[in-house]
C-alpha cells in the first residue's frame, strides 16, 4: 500500500483476482498501439474504478501474466514490436525521473519544518 492512498492501493481482493482472467483475455486482443483500449472502457465494462484497474494492471505486469503490456495516452495495449515496448519504457522512465525530482525538492524543503533536508532515494 502507498501511504496516504491506502484506500485505493490495498492488495487485490478475491473479487478482483477473479476478474483478472477476463481482463487478460480482453487485453491480449489489443496488439499494437493503434489498437489500445482506454481505461474508461475497461472500467465501464468490468464495473471497477480507475485506481483499482491500475492496481490490477500492475499485478499483471509484475507477475508477467502478459508480456509487453504497455500504456499510453491512448490506453493499454500489447507491444507489437520492440520499438513500441521501448517507447513505453522510455515514457515510464521519464515519469519516474519527474517524480524523483519532485521527491528531492520536497525532501530539501523539509528544513522549513525542522527536518534535515537530507535527500534519500526511497524508504
Amino acid at each position: 500500500m502507498i501511504k496516504g492512498f491506502e484506500h485505493i492501493t490495498f492488495e487485490l481482493t478475491k473479487d478482483e483476482m477473479e476478474l483478472l482472467p477476463t481482463i487478460i483475455k480482453g487485453l491480449v486482443t489489443k496488439k499494437g498501439k493503434a489498437n489500445a483500449v482506454t481505461s474508461t472502457k475497461i472500467c465501464e465494462a468490468m464495473n471497477i474504478d480507475a485506481p483499482r484497474l491500475r492496481k490490477m494492471i500492475s499485478y499483471i505486469r509484475v507477475n508477467d501474466l502478459i508480456f509487453g503490456l504497455c500504456s499510453s495516452s491512448n490506453g493499454y495495449y500489447i507491444a507489437e514490436n520492440l520499438n513500441e515496448l521501448e517507447d513505453c519504457c522510455i515514457s515510464l522512465k521519464q515519469r519516474i525521473a519527474t517524480q524523483v525530482k519532485v521527491l528531492n525538492s520536497l525532501e530539501k524543503q523539509e528544513i522549513m519544518f525542522g527536518g534535515t533536508g537530507q535527500t534519500t532515494l526511497f524508504e
